[in-house]
């Protein structure tokens, strides 16, 4: 199924198009419902024609129809992720993100994980440490299954570095931390990077 975004807008991103040369522009969270759609299907949305409490209702609507929501924001902020995510987004990015960082999110997306950026992230785990009232663990279950360098990236991971900058500290390529990222993921049963970075905090991961 062609990717597809909705906006209102009459000169979509060039970027967009060039991540996903075969995507669908529709003008309205109705006209997509209107459409036919399944569970499981995922949408672009672009919120910056609706205020807060719009753009969440709109989530919620499509959240409804088991639609996974990637959000585009051009004034991306760390209350407005939250509040998006909250709503039932599965992936939030600044609108003009870099083609190969849209391809990212809608991968991690459609195969059922969560995306927002690292500094999001990091920010996110450390407010839920804040609050987290649970009893301490030595060690997050499941971490002696990994392998020590798979164990380094997965720390890492829990400190909010992306690829990037986890490849840098441990002197790997980007290549080599995704191949260790796919094999954690395995054992230990996530989805994505968002839940092992709760589960490297020792928090509850749902």
């Amino acid at each position: 199924m062609k990717p597809v975004f909705i906006t209102p807008s009459a000169q979509p991103s060039a970027r967009w198009y060039q991540a996903f040369p075969d995507l669908q522009i529709i003008p309205t969270v109705k006209a997509y419902l209107t459409r036919v759609h399944r569970p499981g299907d995922g949408c672009w949305l672009d919120i910056s024609p609706f205020d807060n409490d719009q753009a969440q209702s709109a989530i919620v609507a499509l959240a409804a129809e088991d639609i996974r929501v990637m959000v585009l924001s051009y004034l991306p902020s760390e209350a407005e992720a939250y509040g998006m995510l909250s709503s039932g987004a599965r992936g939030y990015c600044h609108a003009q993100a870099p083609p190969s960082q849209l391809q990212e999110v809608a991968t991690a997306v459609m195969a059922g994980g969560y995306w927002m950026p690292p500094i999001l992230l990091q920010r996110l785990v450390s407010a839920a440490i804040r609050i987290d009232s649970g009893p301490p663990i030595a060690i997050p279950q499941g971490f002696e299954s990994l392998t020590e360098r798979e164990h380094q990236v997965a720390l890492e991971v829990g400190r909010g570095a992306n690829n990037r900058e986890i490849a840098t500290t441990l002197a790997v390529s980007e290549r080599t931390v995704k191949a260790h990222l796919t094999s954690i993921f395995d054992k230990l049963s996530l989805r994505d990077r968002v839940q092992l970075a709760l589960l490297v905090n020792r928090l509850p991961v749902h």
